[in-house]
């Protein structure tokens, strides 16, 4: 196909040929293989060629799915690189994910108009076998980039255009994500639209994989952080996609491994039993079942929440940066080590009446940022729990004033309005208070005893103590 040639004589000769082709009276020489192949396919699926793309998704739920998708990450980009496209040559920019749904859209306002009619917009799905052949459906169908020219559209509602789309694969694992499309109106077509929209979509790789190195960066680290508690137990960090981005000892788990649950007790695939713990969406520490006798360690959680400053929560080391509503959760649950039902725990953050449902919610997101920390039935923190509000307490108990009134930088989460931590603020307060008014007492009552004491009862200084040479510690001799 010669689109340095005369357009309008090509989208003439393709029309009669899509008349003869699919009226059943043979094959044109002029269409590509390839696109005999797709409305082949077109065909076998059923496809009307006057249907418009079926709306699948309204404009919030593709709101939704977009933010959802990995190549959210990636519009940005392909804004930037085609966006003179859309001003300049009246194109329309599309982005969808590797069902066909079309997540994202951008261009000149007469292609965007252009697009309603055959619904070429976000929330429609745009597959080979929705829509009949187009660049961006056989894109996805075939895995490769393709660009097809008026008539060569399986559907009459796209022969007045020209279309190159090209998959965007995630670089780790190859795996299909979605494919970036550039549309507008055959006359306006250009040769080179489907070099620059496969340069665009490897653009739009290379980001994804930059992206990806910071990610395992980070989860990394985070992990290094678990194992200086952990002691030596086998262990391994792996990724979503089961890739496995660290191990100690090293290589004890392959390259890569498909965990059979996200979290719990686990046979791997080499029939090793472990325990896989979550840190987040992204990824899990698998723990090998020790040898009888030791167990596998747990993680720690650190808290500081006294004083009129930012509660500070930290995971196995790392820091959280926590809503307050997410900081009194954690803050609650640490004082009720045995755990709570939804029910109470709403009860507690909401007072009388709060129904379970207000607090299941939150519980959901907070454990999107500390994992298999916060356990279920009941809800309860899975964990060695360091905080100082329980700290204070622990000195109180046993005595310890001098580091009770140390470690007590002030009330416990001062703003807090939550009927549990108003309650456990009020008894820090109030032992705090007693074991300072006690020790106050003792004090005084000590020093009357000092003062009331007759002189021959009170301790006398010793003087010249008796050595075991020399002529003071010498003995008087004894009478006989």
């Amino acid at each position: 196909m010669d689109l340095a040639a005369d357009r309008v004589a090509w989208a003439r000769l393709l029309r009669r040929a899509h008349e003869v082709a699919l009226s059943g009276r043979g094959t044109p020489p002029v269409l590509r293989p390839v696109i005999v192949r797709s409305w082949e396919r077109c065909v076998a699926a059923g496809v009307d060629l006057d249907r418009p793309a079926p709306r699948v998704l309204d404009e919030a739920e593709t709101a939704t799915r977009l933010a959802a998708h990995p190549l959210a990450e990636v519009v940005p980009i392909l804004s930037g690189s085609l966006g003179a496209a859309t001003t300049e040559a009246r194109h329309l920019i599309v982005l969808s994910d590797a069902d066909g749904v079309l997540l994202w859209a951008e261009g000149h306002p007469s292609m965007l108009e252009a697009a309603i009619a055959p619904r070429f917009l976000p929330g429609s799905l745009c597959t080979e076998a929705a829509v009949g052949t187009n660049a961006l459906g056989t894109a996805l169908a075939l895995d490769h980039a393709i660009q097809v020219f008026s008539a060569e559209h399986f559907s009459r509602l796209l022969h007045g255009w020209s279309s190159a789309a090209a998959p965007i694969h995630e670089p780790a694992t190859g795996e299909l994500l979605g494919a970036v499309g550039l549309t507008c109106s055959f006359r306006h077509a250009h040769p080179h639209s489907l070099a620059l929209v496969t340069a665009v979509a490897r653009a739009a790789e290379a980001h994804l994989a930059r992206e990806r190195e910071r990610g395992d960066a980070g989860l990394a680290a985070r992990y290094v952080d678990r194992l200086a508690s952990a002691g030596r137990c086998p262990s391994a960090l792996v990724a979503g996609d089961g890739r496995v981005l660290a191990a100690s000892p090293r290589a004890w788990l392959g390259e890569r491994v498909d965990l059979p649950a996200p979290e719990g007790y686990v046979t791997l695939p080499g029939g090793d039993r472990a325990v896989v713990e979550s840190i987040g969406d992204e990824a899990s520490i698998v723990w090998r079942v020790p040898a009888r006798g030791r167990r596998v360690p747990r993680r720690v959680v650190r808290i500081r929440a006294l004083g009129g400053a930012p509660p500070v929560v930290l995971v196995d080391g790392r820091r959280l940066a926590l809503s307050p509503r997410h900081a009194e959760l954690l803050v609650t649950l640490a004082l009720r080590p045995d755990g709570l039902s939804a029910g109470a725990l709403a009860r507690a953050l909401h007072g009388p009446g709060a129904k379970a449902v207000t607090v299941r919610a939150e519980l959901v997101r907070l454990r999107r940022s500390v994992g298999d920390v916060v356990a279920a039935q009941p809800y309860r923190l899975a964990a060695d729990v360091r905080a100082d509000f329980l700290a204070v307490e622990h000195a109180l108990r046993r005595g310890a004033l001098d580091a009770a009134l140390a470690l007590y930088a002030g009330p416990l989460l001062p703003s807090s309005r939550a009927p549990a931590i108003v309650a456990a603020r009020a008894r820090l307060q109030a032992a705090l208070d007693g074991a300072l008014r006690r020790h106050s007492e003792l004090g005084a009552r000590a020093r009357h005893d000092a003062v009331g004491r007759p002189v021959s009862a009170r301790r006398r200084p010793r003087t010249a103590p008796w050595t075991a040479r020399g002529s003071r510690g010498r003995r008087p001799a004894r009478r006989a």
